[in-house]
């Protein structure tokens, strides 16, 4: 048992007086994004920047009823700060959001001020961040808050390790109450999969003022998660839904007007042992009000102790140090190796497919990979394609990702899917839009760049999943970058290049190579920028005229080549085969590999050049 346990937590009863329920405000960021602040915008940096539009918004909640008003701090620390380039003001900003609350409420001196702290790491920062170094991000912040609030709210944390770590760290540096809350799927549990019951065990060790849920779902998950969480603890419980699921308009978002659905709600949670009841994302002064009506009289429900679950039978977690995470990286150091590309077959293709993979392994190929971007309908899925030459070959294969369209989230369930089943090696690439007849929504095509998959796999093998939280199982991705060697603007490309290494990727692989002296220019000058990953170098022999017009004179980022190789109009077969094997040996010494796109069907050719390839390689 914890020296810092208690039954109603430090100072809690100037929180919570005795026998009444406590009405907390509601949206503070979903309201300022409705008010035009954009979606990608610092949110405490507008109590620096557009004080009186914070102040007038916390002066509504005041007017609405509500009893504890968040600082708009949520993500006023360090690490978030710095991606608006203001890391080094983070007591500046956190105390001016701790002022413009009290200003707001200084006509009611019943309010209480609560310092919103949020965890260190979000969705947009996916990199696994030290536990040392998430203690001192903490710290900073609760430090500049303590002195100017009445309350610590640590809020929509997604698992109980961080959560206690952070509870550790504002008890250790401030005096005033801590509300501690997590957030919960709709599975009614957290974001790694913890339940409410566990929750309270772990939480009931600490001298807190309450413990709670707040943010992700609606009132209608949480009222089994409060009442979970009241049946396991003597500690009171707060809850600040989310108005629902929200809709995403453009670069806006919009929920649901639900104002007298939530205030019937709060009083239902209320009912199930809630003590403070609040809004989250999408509420607003109504809700507010609203709610301020509904549980007008109301007491919160007591749980005595002989009534709390039995905290011996759950499994009790507590943060531990970061284990050294396993060292992933390009799987052949020093050796040169030829891949062979090839993309999804059609249906009654499978069984050819499988028996072209296997006679280039026999003839030398080290890696198949399913280079295509996703085909239509009409073929098989690349990822069950690759996981068909994987099984069936008894091959490693490179699967390539295009995340054009696509949600992190939805990337992520494929992968580990992927990771599930043996898949090892990814090639991340940005990709294009397809368009069916329309001009592409920009609204919506890049929310996820290459880049950021490329941080979001690196973070997996660090055990942090795309929302930030801690996995309970580290990945091993192996994570390939695109390379183009001959761009319009190559400084830019370069740069995005060195990009890619910073966020975790292993290898790259060029695009498809037509002017040989180019693209040793390019890896060339990426060497001399510090860049010292292997870089495999793709060639397309077997080409036709539509393919090489498509992929220099269509693409707006390709600079067209002085030199096309192989030149296929009316050559040879052969001769085209010759100057691909040419272009190898002279990219050789200073690629770690060559991968040859293939024909799209099964070709002898193709089998010969790797044989011939791999010789080569064999003798260097």
């Amino acid at each position: 048992m914890s020296d810092r346990q208690g039954a109603s937590g430090r100072s809690g009863l100037t929180v919570f007086p005795a026998g009444e329920v406590v009405v907390a405000d509601g949206a503070v960021g979903t309201m300022l994004h409705a008010a035009g602040i954009p979606l990608d915008q610092s949110l405490s940096e507008l109590n620096v920047g557009r004080p009186k539009l914070v102040r007038d918004l916390h002066a509504a909640y005041v007017g609405a009823g509500a009893r504890i008003l968040q600082t708009n701090t949520f993500d006023a620390n360090r690490l978030r700060l710095a991606s608006a380039g203001l890391a080094d003001r983070v007591t500046e900003i956190n105390i001016a959001g701790a002022r413009l609350a009290r200003e707001a409420a200084e006509d009611a001196p019943w309010v209480k001020i609560a310092g919103s702290v949020g965890p260190a790491m979000s969705a947009a920062l996916v990199t696994r961040i030290p536990d040392a170094e998430r203690a001192s991000i903490l710290r900073e912040q609760i430090a500049a808050l303590a002195d100017w609030v009445d309350l610590i709210i640590l809020e929509t944390f997604g698992e109980i390790e961080s959560l206690v770590q952070g509870v550790q760290v504002a008890l250790d540096e401030c005096d005033v109450p801590v509300i501690a809350q997590l957030t919960f799927g709709d599975d009614g549990r957290t974001l790694r999969g913890e339940e409410p019951a566990e929750v309270a065990a772990v939480l009931s060790e600490y001298d807190l003022a309450a413990i709670g849920a707040n943010c992700t779902v609606g009132p209608a998950v949480l009222q089994e998660v409060v009442a979970e969480l009241a049946a396991a603890t003597s500690l009171p419980v707060s809850v600040q839904p989310n108005a629902g699921t929200p809709r995403r308009l453009g670069r806006a978002l919009r929920y649901a007007h639900n104002v007298d659905y939530f205030a019937e709600a709060a009083a239902q949670l209320v009912a199930k042992g809630a003590t403070v009841v609040g809004g989250c994302c999408g509420t607003t002064p109504a809700h507010t009000r609203a709610m301020v009506k509904s549980v007008a009289g109301l007491a919160p429900l007591r749980q005595a102790r002989e009534q709390v679950t039995d905290r011996a039978s759950l499994r009790v977690a507590a943060p531990v140090a970061d284990p050294e995470p396993p060292r992933v990286a390009w799987r052949f150091p020093g050796e040169f190796v030829v891949l062979s590309g090839t993309s999804a077959p059609h249906g009654e293709q499978v069984a050819q497919f499988v028996t072209q993979g296997k006679e280039l392994i026999r003839a030398g190929a080290r890696l198949l990979a399913v280079i295509d971007p996703d085909p239509p309908a009409t073929r098989v899925n690349p990822l069950a394609a690759a996981v068909l030459l994987r099984e069936r070959v008894e091959a490693d294969v490179i699967l390539q990702i295009e995340t054009a369209g696509r949600s992190l989230s939805a990337l992520q369930a494929d992968l580990l899917g992927a990771h599930a089943l043996g898949l090892r090696m990814l090639l991340c690439r940005t990709g294009a839009p397809r368009v069916v007849g329309d001009y592409p929504d920009p609204g919506s095509l890049w929310d996820v760049d290459s880049v950021r998959l490329i941080g979001a796999l690196s973070a997996l093998n660090d055990g942090v999943d795309w929302r930030g939280v801690s996995t309970s199982v580290r990945t091993r991705f192996v994570i390939g970058a695109s390379l183009r060697t001959a761009a319009v603007d190559k400084r830019w490309e370069l740069d995005r290049a060195v990009e890619k290494v910073r966020a975790g990727a292993h290898f790259f692989v060029t695009e498809v190579i037509y002017d040989v002296d180019e693209a040793l220019n390019a890896i060339s000058e990426l060497r001399e920028r510090g860049v010292d990953v292997p870089v495999i170098a793709a060639i397309a022999p077997f080409g036709d005229v539509a393919t090489i017009a498509r992929r220099t004179h269509e693409n707006a980022n390709a600079a067209v080549p002085s030199a096309l190789l192989p030149r296929l109009r009316e050559r040879d077969p052969v001769e085209s085969i010759d100057l691909a094997f040419e272009a190898a040996e002279k990219l050789a010494g200073h690629a770690a590999g060559i991968l040859v796109h293939g024909p799209s069907h099964a070709d002898s050719r193709v089998v010969g050049l790797v044989s011939q390839l791999s010789r080569m390689g064999a003798a260097r």
